[in-house]
């Protein structure tokens, strides 16, 4: 209820504004921006995965600012191509569900710039979609820009791969949803940044997630791969090139957020998850963290995010005509380590070009372990979040015992490899095989406590429910392709 949003539609034949008389949007109060208009079928859809009462994950949003994409682009907010500096934002979540260019591509790059300045100025989260057809391309607008999360389906059925102007070689989208268009897919993403605001600031403790460079490194580190066998990155690019960091999973962010802030430090560890919000300094930050004797990390995601600055180089009356653009050099890797000196490098994610970091690791064994974040840049605000599940060796199904109903889901996946996240995979080498087995058997018929990243739960019963649930769903996905 703390959230407000704006949301900014594309003409759907000649309007633009959702059915803010439905029953879905009582008691919200809409600010229309853009001039009379009638009922848009889009925007409504739109609306009522981002705030409506039925279906968004953030139902209590009550203040919506409601534009027109056109005016938005032009005299309304950005005004892209004039001596203007931009409007002031002063919203919480901006939701783009469209996507096109201008005639001339240097005000295509104006706006994406101006975008990006506002959203580092008023500190926002803008989310954008990207075209829907797997052969359609990424748009321009505004899917090339940086300091925005680009959202595409989870059956890949969206414009997908590198940006080409104002900044090439970077792979959009950043994350996928369920939906059967990018144009619903993205609220989705929208609503769960909300609701992960609003958790920060109803805690003081977690002020630092306010910051929209935080919600979108929680957002993309609790992504989940197990959808998608062909899920994978490169030390130069950090995210896969159809779906990003993965899918949506916001009972991931929400529990790497309450997980806490976490410091880098060279003489404390971290958690084995939560999240810093932080500035560059001289020197390199390390975070250093332990996975206990016979425990297993599951799935470790970590995220680093920061955002392109715009600036108005030469201050000349044309002010604002050509904004300029400068990114920092982050780089992010993985190591094993002894006590708090770092050894054998795991993974790193060093790209040139990009203003996200990824490294993702299926499986780490019993050790201990640091990420270390370097920068061409001091005093450069970042965002480091990292999300992972520990359990004990051998539990598949993580409710702290191993016992037969673990046996018998590495018999219903036994043999079959190929993929990253394979239920039954014990060793994390894509197989399920006798290898996994002899772990289950190691260990078989012991049980523990749930580790400490599992306790934060609000609710334990529910998160063992949620994630048998998605074992079986992995299974009957493999049966029936």
């Amino acid at each position: 209820a703390s959230v407000t949003v704006s949301h900014v539609e594309a003409f759907l034949s000649g309007n633009y504004l959702p059915n803010t008389g439905g029953s879905e949007f009582i008691g919200k109060t809409f600010n229309i921006m853009s001039g009379a208009s009638g009922v848009s079928s889009h925007a409504t859809t739109v609306g009522r995965n981002f705030y409506g009462i039925g279906l968004s994950v953030a139902p209590d949003i009550a203040t919506i600012d409601s534009w027109e994409a056109n005016d938005w682009l032009q005299s309304g907010f950005l005004r892209t191509n004039s001596t203007n500096e931009p409007v002031v934002e002063t919203r919480d979540i901006q939701n783009h569900s469209w996507g096109g260019n201008f005639v001339d591509p240097s005000d295509d790059t104006d706006a994406l710039r101006r975008l990006d300045y506002t959203i580092n100025r008023d500190n926002y989260l803008a989310v954008v979609a990207t075209f829907n057809g797997s052969s359609s391309g990424v748009p321009n607008l505004l899917a090339h820009a940086y300091n925005t999360i680009t959202v595409g389906r989870s059956d890949g059925n969206h414009g997908h791969g590198f940006t080409s102007i104002d900044g090439a070689g970077r792979i959009k989208p950043e994350i996928v949803v369920p939906e059967s268009a990018s144009s619903w897919a993205t609220p989705f993403v929208g609503a769960s940044g909300g609701l992960l605001l609003d958790a920060a600031r109803g805690n003081p403790a977690l002020a630092g997630a306010e910051n929209s460079e935080t919600l979108k490194a929680l957002l993309l580190a609790g992504a989940t791969k197990h959808e998608f066998a062909d899920w994978n990155r490169t030390t130069s690019r950090p995210l896969d090139d159809v779906y990003g960091a993965g899918e949506l999973n916001i009972y991931n962010s929400y529990n790497t957020l309450i997980a806490g802030e976490n410091e880098a430090s060279t003489s404390s560890d971290v958690s084995t998850r939560g999240w810093d919000f932080d500035a560059t300094t001289a020197s390199n930050k390390f975070y250093f963290f332990d996975v206990p004797a016979d425990n297993a990390m599951i799935d470790l995601s970590a995220v680093l995010t920061w955002n392109r600055e715009i600036t108005d180089g030469d201050n000349s009356p044309l002010r604002w005509r050509n904004p300029e653009s400068s990114l920092a050099d982050m780089d992010m890797r993985l190591y094993t380590a002894d006590a708090f000196t770092t050894l054998s490098l795991i993974d790193s994610s060093e790209s040139t070009v990009d203003n996200i970091e990824h490294v993702y690791q299926h499986n780490l064994s019993t050790g201990r372990y640091a990420i270390e974040l370097t920068s061409d840049t001091t005093g450069e605000d970042f965002a480091l979040a990292w999300s992972s599940m520990m359990t004990r060796l051998g539990d598949i199904n993580f409710d702290g015992n191993v016992d037969v109903s673990d046996l018998n889901l590495w018999k219903a996946n036994r043999f079959t490899d190929g993929q990253i996240w394979q239920t039954g995979d014990l060793n994390g080498d894509g197989s399920v095989d006798v290898s996994d087995l002899n772990i289950w058997k190691s260990y078989r018929f012991t049980s523990n406590d749930p580790p400490a990243s599992m306790m934060s739960n609000p609710e334990p019963a529910s998160a063992t429910l949620f994630v048998l649930a998605g074992l079986a769903m992995l299974r009957q996905r493999r049966r029936h392709p």
